[in-house]
């Protein structure tokens, strides 16, 4: 005799339909179709079947999600008769696990006569309609989902009423193959699970679209064999459920889920770029990734909403930007005053696109003239309108109903950055108009004899083509050094492009120098170019050069030494003329003997040397740095702060400053932040600060002072009043310390 797999179930419902089903499977009733219950899953613990499970010891569950945990689970019977749990269980279960929804579980309730309340009545009814179709008829019109009787040539012998709603427009449909009758094919459909059902003589599932080239509908099929006493196929009888709203729901949740992704995404890349470039950048790049044979186009107003504000690109961008495209469109089209009176009046309130032109503002339609597809999105924040973000292409002809939801939702998430952007840009902007004067040099701040000293140094390199190291301990200004070699001699005009070797992740350092050639590794979709080639006839700065890995190192050698690299997964040279500018804070000789950095790679840099002295060696220039960060800051926080007492001062004087003039800035920054008062106390400065006048110091005025005004008087060349300002004491007071100390010129 053919062994029969006994199936191991599991119900889901644990109501009197579920005590039913349980006796007939404990009771071993089902012959034919022989299974073991492993599991009843339900809400309610006290309900009937639950209950009686956990009195024969069948393991129970409040959360059926813990079946799939069940390594020997071969089919869910679901009876709750609630569609979402149905479609859950559906959508969630381990593709090996068979399911029996509501339907077709009470089918098999009454056909196996499952109710243990009905059973005479069940009885009686089979043995009267016993030799009739009309029972037969009855069950089988009744279901109302799709079925059909097919015999083994794929004839359809019978179907249900719901069929024939179903594809009336197919009539007649009895006496066909399923496939012409369904798909109009001359084959059977090569999803189709009635072929796999012939084959194994099992049962088979499958979603398959219909029509199948264009699909408008998705259907359900389970496939199920009809067997003779022997064990022979004889026919199939196939279930049908139409399941397109299923289909849309779950494409429309999965575009959804994209779109938040790619909202994620942008989002996380554009709170790492420090600038209005490199969020233009990002914001390009992406939606241009996202939408083929697209431009993008950004126009933005100033905070104060009563012009265009257009940052202008970095050197080293070499293509047309999205600012670039807005400020070339409003010119040719001459409407900079229509557009900026549009948008400042916040008269933009929806978005808008090319499906609806003749409904949009005349402006916009003037404005994307030239598309046959666009997208039009304000940029807004708070009900007021702060620019306006435009997407369009002249070839590319398609609908953009959801499209259009997707980059409205991703520009509203950005609006409150974008603004921020522009307000601290346009505050630093004003800042970097005040940077002149003579204790100032290319934005870089002090006067003593060591930074007078770098100055020269700057001067005297910026029109050389030689390589330059700086060295200097972290915080030193070690890439506003290398700036002003760019801005003040021949470069100044040329791209400026930074690379923090210590920030690039080990696998794609190459590439981010060298660039890389599409298809180089995965995920490299196009060419990239490097930042070498970026830097093409300017000025490459490689800041903290001694974190580079070796083999990068000896890549750099190269290209030093001869002016050519290859990028990663390319096979020609390429040639430029670039100048480096490199700079580390790490101790080189340390470096060389850890085998962590190439002694020919160190004196290939080392052509021109640049040592920034720490801030503890020039600290008569603290009050200077101290006085320029706060004016800096006050005008970006919107706050009026007239300087430091005195009794601050002289604590900064005396502390060590470990980490320099980054660490004096942010320490100035953070009393700005908390001061409420016209000038910074000693009440706000860090405890670090405030406690150090308890160690003796290099600079303390208590045990130092004749060494520190012989100092100061020589750096003001003995001018008494500059002197007495920057020591923070009247002449009185000065001309009597210079009698105490016998203090001449």
């Amino acid at each position: 005799m053919k062994h029969v797999k006994i199936l191991n179930v599991a119900i889901v419902g644990g109501g009197p339909g579920c005590r039913a089903i349980m006796d007939e499977i404990l009771a071993g009733k089902l012959t034919h179709l022989p299974m073991r219950l492993i599991g009843v899953a339900d809400i309610n613990p006290n309900a009937v079947g639950y209950c009686y499970a956990q009195e024969r010891g069948i393991y129970t569950t409040k959360d059926y999600h813990d079946f799939y945990k069940l390594d020997d689970l071969d089919m869910i019977i679901e009876i709750t008769g609630r569609d979402e749990v149905a479609n859950e269980l559906f959508r969630t279960k381990p593709d090996h696990v068979r399911f029996m929804d509501n339907v077709e579980a009470r089918l098999f309730w009454d056909i196996f006569h499952i109710k243990k309340q009905r059973v005479v009545e069940r009885k009686h009814a089979e043995n009267t309609l016993k030799e009739s179709e009309y029972f037969f008829k009855a069950v089988f019109d009744a279901i109302q989902d799709g079925i059909t009787v097919l015999d083994c040539d794929f004839n359809i012998i019978m179907i249900n009423p719901h069929i024939e709603k179903m594809f009336s427009s197919h009539m007649p449909i009895v006496g066909n193959k399923c496939y012409r009758a369904y798909q109009n094919l001359d084959s059977p459909c090569p999803l189709c699970p009635s072929v796999r059902a012939l084959e194994t003589g099992e049962a088979h599932r499958e979603i398959v679209p219909y029509p199948l080239n264009n699909p408008v509908r998705w259907i359900d099929i389970s496939s199920f064999p009809l067997k003779n006493r022997d064990g022979h196929v004889t026919g199939i009888i196939n279930y049908s459920e139409d399941v397109t709203e299923q289909k849309n729901a779950e494409k429309e949740i999965k575009r959804k889920h994209n779109e938040l992704e790619a909202i994620n995404g942008i989002l996380l890349r554009l709170t790492k770029e420090y600038d209005l470039n490199g969020m233009c950048l990002v914001l390009q790049d992406m939606m241009e990734d996202f939408y083929p044979g697209f431009e993008t186009s950004v126009f933005l107003l100033t905070p104060n909403r009563d012009n265009f504000y257009f940052p202008w690109p970095e050197k080293e961008h070499i293509r047309e930007t999205c600012y670039d495209r807005a400020i070339r469109k409003i010119k040719n089209l001459k409407l900079e005053h229509d557009l900026l009176q549009f948008l400042a009046g916040n008269k933009m309130k929806p978005a808008c696109s090319a499906m609806k032109r003749n409904d949009c503002p005349a402006v916009i339609q003037d404005l994307t003239s030239e598309f046959c597809t666009w997208m039009a999105v304000p940029v807004e924040l708070e009900d007021e309108c702060q620019g306006l973000f435009m997407l369009g292409s002249s070839t590319v002809n398609i609908e953009v109903k959801d499209d259009l939801i997707f980059v409205e939702a991703l520009i509203r998430q950005i609006s409150g950055v974008i603004r921020y952007q522009i307000a601290k840009e346009v505050r630093e902007e004003a800042f970097r108009k005040q940077l002149t004067g003579q204790d100032k040099f290319m934005g870089i701040v002090g006067r003593s004899q060591p930074m007078q000293k770098i100055y020269r140094l700057i001067q005297a390199v910026a029109d050389s083509e030689s390589t330059v190291l700086i060295l200097g301990e972290s915080g030193t200004g070690k890439e506003l050094v290398s700036r002003a070699i760019h801005q003040v001699g021949k470069y100044k005009d040329t791209p400026f492009v930074v690379a923090h070797c210590s920030s690039f992740v080990p696998t794609l350092v190459h590439s981010e120098i060298f660039g890389h050639e599409k298809g180089a590794f995965t995920g490299a979709i196009k060419r990239k170019l490097g930042r070498l080639e970026r830097a093409q006839r300017g000025i490459l700065f490689l800041d903290e050069v001694a974190d580079l890995p070796l083999e990068t190192q000896v890549l750099l050698l190269r290209f030093l030494q001869d002016k050519s690299f290859e990028r990663v997964g390319g096979e020609s040279s390429v040639e430029v003329n670039v100048r480096i500018i490199a700079a580390t804070n790490k101790d080189i000789k340390k470096e060389m003997e850890a085998g962590r950095l190439r002694e020919d790679f160190y004196y290939r840099l080392n052509v021109v040397p640049i040592k920034l002295p720490p801030l503890r060696e020039h600290i008569l220039d603290l009050p200077l740095l101290a006085n320029h960060f706060l004016r800096t800051l006050c005008l970006i926080e919107g706050k009026k702060i007239a300087g430091f007492s005195s009794g601050a001062m002289k604590l900064m004087m005396d502390y060590d400053w470990p980490g320099n003039v980054r660490e004096l800035q942010n320490t100035v920054a953070r009393c700005v932040v908390l001061t409420s008062e016209s000038r910074i106390d000693v009440d706000v400065l860090p405890d670090r600060i405030k406690n150090s006048k308890d160690a003796p110091k290099e600079f303390s005025l208590a045990k130092n002072e004749k060494d520190i005004i012989v100092n100061v008087m020589q750096e003001c060349n003995w001018n008494k009043h500059k002197a007495a300002s920057l020591l923070d004491i009247s002449r009185g007071t000065l001309y009597s310390k210079l009698k105490k100390y016998n203090i001449r010129s």
